[in-house]
């Protein structure tokens, strides 16, 4: 933007006002909006729009149209951007997608052996408790049993309902 632009220009905006306190409301910590306030806001972002769409049209090696990845391109390679990095994500295929998943799964594969091997540590702990009579399940049988419960006689049927409904 030149320096040398009249004062009329300065002072015309581009967005709309009401749309602008409309977002700046949005906000609850925004209780009133003074008419300075709202057209310096809209003032800033009219000027920050318009550096983003210039950045990202020398990113394009000035083609003839502006695209998402020339502003992505200009998010995620500009410091004082920074901000916006995770808003405006540079865009990736399909295939580069799967290729990132594929990845990662196998990383996470690798801590799942790591896993499946305490996994099963703990499961022989358990048989261990089961055996000595110390687990909880067999508690609750007994428990049941005592009271008349059989959850043995529940699952038995069970299965002849299944079986009479086929």
């Amino acid at each position: 933007m030149t320096s040398q632009q009249s004062p009329k220009a300065i002072k015309e905006l581009r967005l709309p006002i009401s749309r602008v306190k409309t977002i700046m409301k949005s906000s609850p910590q925004v209780e009133a909006i003074s008419q300075d306030c709202l057209f310096l806001v809209a003032k800033a972002t009219e000027l920050f729009v318009h550096y983003l769409s210039v950045e990202g049209y020398q990113k394009s090696n000035r083609a003839s149209s502006l695209e998402y990845k020339h502003l992505a391109e200009v998010v995620q390679t500009t410091d004082t951007l920074e901000f916006l990095r995770e808003i405006m994500p540079r865009k990736i295929t399909v295939r580069q997608f799967k290729e990132m998943m594929s990845e990662k799964n196998s990383d996470s594969s690798s801590d799942s052996d790591s896993d499946s091997q305490s996994d099963s540590e703990s499961n022989s702990e358990s048989d261990e408790k089961v055996e000595n009579g110390n687990s909880s399940d067999s508690t609750h049988e007994s428990h049941d049993k005592k009271n008349g419960n059989d959850s043995s006689d529940d699952s038995s049927d069970s299965d002849s309902d299944e079986e009479a409904k086929t």
